[in-house]
C-alpha cells in the first residue's frame, strides 16, 4: 500500500487517530503536515497520564512505519503499530497490522506546540514546501 504520512494530517497542522474499542489504555497516533507520525498510549482511570510515546519519520511505499527509535521494553514495542493495511471511509479510519481495532480521527489541530509545532512552524511548513 502506498501512502504518505502527511496525507492524513489534515489542511492545517495534523489529525489524532484513536485506537477504537480499546478499554485498558487509549492509543494514539498523531499524523503531522512534515510527515512525523507520534504514538502515545496514555491510561484510563484516576492517575490518567502518558505511558509512553514513540516518533517515526513517516511511511515507507509498503506502508511500514518507520520508527525513530524502538522502545526499550518489550511491551512497549508490542504495542506500536507497524503497518498500514487499510484505509477506510476516506481516510478517517486506518488499520493497521490486519488488526480488526481501527484507529478513527478524532482531531484537527492548528498547532501543537507540546510537540514542536508551533505556529511559525506550522506557517513556514505550509507554505515553504
Amino acid at each position: 500500500m502506498t501512502a504518505n504520512a502527511a496525507d492524513f494530517a489534515g489542511p492545517h497542522c495534523g489529525c489524532r487517530y484513536e485506537k477504537e474499542l480499546e478499554t485498558h489504555f487509549r492509543d494514539c497516533l498523531l499524523f503531522y503536515i512534515d510527515g512525523r507520525i507520534r504514538f502515545e498510549r496514555y491510561c484510563y482511570g484516576e492517575a490518567a497520564c502518558l505511558v509512553f510515546s514513540a516518533w517515526a519519520h513517516g511511511l515507507d511505499a509498503e506502508g511500514n512505519i518507520l520508527w525513530d527509535k524502538e522502545p526499550e521494553f518489550e511491551s512497549q514495542r508490542s504495542a506500536l503499530p507497524r503497518i498500514l493495511t487499510d484505509v477506510q471511509e476516506s481516510g478517517n479510519a486506518l488499520q493497521f497490522d490486519g488488526l480488526r481495532k481501527r484507529y478513527v480521527k478524532t482531531q484537527e489541530f492548528s498547532v501543537d506546540k507540546a510537540n514542536g509545532y508551533g505556529k511559525l512552524k506550522v506557517f513556514f511548513l505550509r507554505h515553504c514546501k
